[in-house]
Order: structure tokens, then sequence, then C-alpha cells
């Protein structure tokens, strides 16, 4: 029978989890958190580094008064989230649960803001691109922060946007402080490891479906076919099934639109692989423009440099320099369950050469030809000027 209670930022508790702290036969929680309660007579575990000792100690324990020690609401980013997932699976008898205010609950408090329409984050060992993701979709974000993406690695992240953050250190301590500053000054600032913090901008609308104008990108002049138009982009990203999180490889990049709209569409890492150095260049220039520095530039003929790359969810091929059938493969080789490869192709010879690879994976695949035509004045009357065919190539490593 596991009773878990959160701790609030004071170290005060309920009177009911006194009750329960006085009557367990064990305690369990880290060392700060034991040394709340010199007065419990139960018996003592210090989980500090011993987490998973953590399962076997309650198995072994069962039908005895177990309580948990938490910081604050423990179903909130909390050790109540693994054990609530014992009690599901019936590795425990009962659980109850004696909450105590958030660090997020505590930090707005401070501030004196409202939080029901703010998005919380942790950032413990996640990309900060969620961070950027969700103060552009809700303007207001809590963020858990950790030893490495601490308060100035997100202000360096999130660089010169507009908007206001608060850095609220040791909460519940005699040596608390909060802190406002503005979104730009937070790459300088220094915080307590034990820190949360806050950030309130102007909401970035995205659409759901990107259908960005070609000109809004930087790209060669004159054109040679280095940026992938806005019709195909769009019928691209549709076809690699893009998912918020997901890692993804733009090899051949150009100027990088792909790269950056999938960035923009909620890909967590964007590597954008360009074998010409003016060409990276041009991408560097466009992640710049459209704010989205998970984007990372590689200046290699792929496969050279792929090796370093963590194995992708999504591929996209936009240009093979000819080595069309080992890009394919190795780009199957590396992909994560459930993930897609999706290739562009201008020339019937390039498309026999996608569709060979593609047959050569073993994984489901298909095929779109892709004609579009886009409306042109000619005098005081209109007429349609037609684009180069392009051919879709999509290879999944599932039934889709």
């Amino acid at each position: 029978m596991i009773t878990v209670v959160g701790i609030a930022m004071g170290g005060e508790v309920s009177p009911r989890a006194r009750a329960a702290i006085a009557a367990a036969d064990f305690l369990v929680g880290g060392t700060h958190q034991l040394a709340l309660f010199p007065e419990a007579a139960a018996e003592r575990f210090d989980h500090t580094g011993r987490m998973k000792d953590l399962r076997p100690f309650l198995g072994a324990r069962r039908g005895r008064a177990v309580v948990v020690l938490a910081s604050g609401d423990p179903l909130f980013y909390g050790i109540g989230s693994f054990l609530a997932r014992l009690s599901e699976a019936g590795q425990c008898d009962a659980l109850t649960v004696l909450p105590a205010p958030s660090s997020i609950a505590e930090a707005f408090a401070r501030i004196g803001l409202a939080w029901e329409d703010a998005a919380v984050i942790s950032a413990h060992g996640r990309p900060l691109a969620d961070v950027g993701a969700a103060l552009d979709r809700t303007g207001k974000v809590a963020v858990l922060t950790d030893d490495t993406n601490t308060p100035a690695a997100i202000g360096a992240w999130l660089g010169d946007r507009d908007g206001d953050a608060w850095i609220c250190e040791r909460l519940g301590a005699p040596d608390e402080r909060v802190r406002k500053l503005t979104i730009a000054a937070l790459r300088e600032a220094e915080s307590d490891p034990v820190n949360v913090l806050v950030l309130v901008a102007p909401k970035r609308a995205r659409p759901v479906v990107p259908f960005t104008d070609d000109d809004a990108f930087e790209k060669k002049v004159p054109k040679k076919g280095l940026l992938t138009k806005r019709e195909v982009r769009t019928l691209s990203l549709a076809a690699l099934g893009l998912r918020p999180g997901d890692v993804m490889w733009d090899l051949g990049a150009g100027s990088g639109a792909v790269a950056i709209e999938a960035a923009l569409l909620g890909a967590s890492r964007v590597w954008a692989v360009e074998k010409n150095a003016d060409g990276c260049t041009i991408i560097r220039d466009n992640v710049a423009r459209f704010a989205t520095p998970h984007v990372e530039v590689v200046h290699a003929k792929a496969p050279d440099g792929l090796d370093a790359l963590p194995d992708p969810d999504r591929v996209f091929i936009g240009g093979s320099a000819g080595s069309m059938a080992t890009l394919v493969e190795v780009a199957a080789a590396r992909l994560r369950p459930g993930g897609a490869v999706v290739v562009n192709v201008a020339t019937v010879e390039n498309l026999a050469e996608a569709v060979a690879a593609a047959k050569a994976t073993g994984l489901a695949w298909e095929c779109t030809q892709i004609a579009v035509a886009r409306s042109s004045p000619i005098l005081n009357l209109t007429r349609f000027e037609a684009l180069n065919p392009i051919w879709i190539v999509a290879i999944r490593n599932e039934a889709p």
C-alpha cells in the first residue's frame, strides 16, 4: 500500500500527509526529502542514485504501509507517474497520492500570472525545438530546465525574439529569487540549477499545411532547380508523414526549403546535407530568416557525413548527385520503425533509378507524378505556365 506525499516548496506537507508519514512502515525518498522528517520512525530507503532498486524494494513490501516522498505534485513530471504505472500493472496493492502545489504553480503565483493557457515543457533531455514550438503556439510557456538546457541555453536558442522571461530560482527556500528580463537578454543570464523558466511572447501562427511562397527563401540566381517548388514541397512533406518530434535528414538540401518547413511543422532536429559550399551559406541564411535553429547544415556530398548523424524518422532526397541507389539504400537501412523516405526526381532516368532503388529495399513504396501550372498575366489576360513535372517516390518501412 503506497501513499505518495507531495512536499511543497518550503518543505510543508498537509496534515493528512503528516499522519501518513507517522503511520508508515517504510519511508522512501531522496536524501534531502528524508531529512525533512527526522521524527519519522519508519525504516528508510534513500533512492538517490538507486532508482533501479525501487521497484524490487516496493515489490518485496506488498501489504505494508509505504510512504514515498516527492516534490510538489507527484503526478506532474514526478515519481508518481512511475508508481501509477506500477499500480495499473497490479504491482502494488493500492496507491494514494497527496499532492502539493507544483513548482509550475508556485512560479506563476510568484509572478502573479494566470497559467490556464500556458504550455508546460520539460527540457530534461529533450530538444529545445519543443520550447520554441510551444511558445509559437501558445505565447506562454513554463519550462522545467536541466543542467544542459539552462535558461541561458534556451535564451541562446530563442535568439532575439521579442518577449519577457522570468527565472524563478529555489522557490520556497529562504534565498528564493524571481527575476524578470527580456528573452533577448536571457542568453547572458546565470541561474541556480533549481529553477523554473517562464516565457511570454507574441504568438507566431503557423499554417497547418505549409504553402510558403518560393520567393520567401534565399536561393541561387539564376534558378537551377535548387529550390523545391512550393506545391511539390507540400506534397512531399505530406508523403513523409512528418510527426512532431521527428528527426529528419534532407539530402541534397539545395536552399533548405524542405528542411525549414519540416522544422516549422514540428520536426525536433533536421540535418540539411548539401555538397555545395555556397548552397550551405544559402541554407544558413534561410535558417536565420525563418528562425529555425534546429536545422543543422552539413557540408558534405551524401552519403559522406551521414555516419555521424542520428538515425532518422524521415529522409527527404531532393538531390542525389549521381548516388541515387546508394542514398536510398543507406536511408532505408538507417530508418527508424514507422519511418519514410521521400525522393523527388525530375528526369525519366532518375525516376527509373529511384523506382529500382525503392524496389530493392523490399519496403512498401509508391510513386506520384506532379504536374503543376501557375497562373501568369499576359497583357490584360491570364494564362497558365507549366512547371517541370516532378515524380515523388515514397518508401515506408511499414505498410502505409
